[in-house]
C-alpha cells in the first residue's frame, strides 16, 4: 500500500509540471502554452547555455536548465514569402554542423495562418544528445525563431508538452492605425 502512495505522489508531480499556462511573450505579440513549472532562466544560467552576443530575447526553463524554450527575435528581415528560403538556409546550416543528426521533420507549414518552418532533429551535445524543436516565423516584417530543447535522458517526460506549447503559438496581429483609435476612442 506505502509503494502505490509513493507512486501516485510521483505521478500526481509528473503531471503538474506538464500543465500548460499562457505566457504572453515579446512585449504581448505572442502567446505560448509553457509548462507551468518553467520560470524565466536566470541571467547567469543564460550567459552559459547562450555564449556569446546573439542570446536569445527570452528563455524559460526548468530550474536546472535542461529543458528550456528560447525565442531569439532577430534582426534578419523576413516576409511571409521568404520562409521558405530561410527554412532551406537554416536547415542546411544544421545538415552542415550535424551530419549525424537523427531527423525527424523538416517543413514549411501554415500555423494560424502564418507560414512556419519546424526543424526537429537530435544533436550531440558535450555530455548528452538534445532533441531539438525550432520554429521561424516573420514577426513584424523580422524572423523570429523559438527553440525547445530536451536532453533524449528526459525527452519522455518533455517532449508531448514541447509539440503542445508549439502548437500553442498564437500572434497579435499589428492594428492600424484606425483600430487602435477606435480602441483609444
Amino acid at each position: 500500500m506505502r509503494i502505490i502512495a509513493v507512486l501516485l505522489v510521483f505521478y500526481c508531480q509528473l503531471v503538474a509540471a506538464e500543465r500548460l499556462e499562457t505566457r504572453w511573450l515579446l512585449e504581448g505579440r505572442l502567446s505560448i502554452d509553457l509548462p507551468s513549472s518553467f520560470t524565466v532562466m536566470p541571467e547567469s544560467m543564460a550567459r552559459i547555455k547562450y555564449p556569446g552576443h546573439r542570446r536569445p530575447a527570452e528563455v524559460y526553463s526548468t530550474s536546472d536548465g535542461a529543458v528550456s524554450f528560447a525565442f531569439n527575435y532577430t534582426q534578419t528581415e523576413i516576409t511571409e514569402a521568404e520562409i521558405e528560403d530561410a527554412h532551406r538556409a537554416l536547415s542546411g546550416s544544421f545538415r552542415h554542423a550535424y551530419p549525424n543528426a537523427e531527423w525527424y521533420r523538416s517543413g514549411v507549414y501554415e500555423q494560424s495562418g502564418i507560414p512556419v518552418f519546424i526543424l526537429e532533429l537530435t544533436t550531440p551535445a558535450r555530455d548528452s544528445r538534445i532533441h531539438n524543436l525550432m520554429m521561424g516565423m516573420p514577426l513584424d516584417g523580422r524572423l523570429l525563431l523559438i527553440a525547445f530543447n530536451t536532453t533524449v535522458e528526459q525527452r519522455d517526460r518533455w517532449l508531448k508538452a514541447g509539440h503542445a506549447a508549439m502548437q500553442s503559438i498564437r500572434v497579435l496581429q499589428k492594428m492600424s492605425g484606425n483600430d487602435k483609435d477606435q480602441i483609444d476612442g
